[in-house]
């Protein structure tokens, strides 16, 4: 990894907070079925439990990974990270 060319101003930014989306799929139902959903109900996604999830950071989409369990806890390994510059 590369050393950042200011480190103090690397350092103030690791207290920014961030919010991090880890987004699994969408689904687009009627606003009935959805009011009409009794608790346990299962919504099926529009994606694949193949196909990668989108991680997002302060809404900007940033990576793609793979979901894990590791210590009974859920995870994602990076499989991508996006630069939104490139892609457009």
């Amino acid at each position: 990894m590369t050393q950042p060319a200011n480190p103090a101003l690397a350092r103030s930014l690791m207290d920014v907070p961030i919010q991090v989306d880890v987004v699994l799929g969408e689904a687009r139902i009627p606003i009935e079925e959805l009011m009409a959903l009794s608790p346990g109900e299962v919504v099926s996604l529009q994606s694949r439990i193949s196909e990668d999830v989108k991680i997002y950071v302060s809404d900007r989409l940033m990576a793609r990974g793979r979901l894990v369990v590791a210590d009974g806890q859920l995870g994602v390994t990076l499989s991508e990270i996006v630069d939104e510059r490139v892609a457009a």
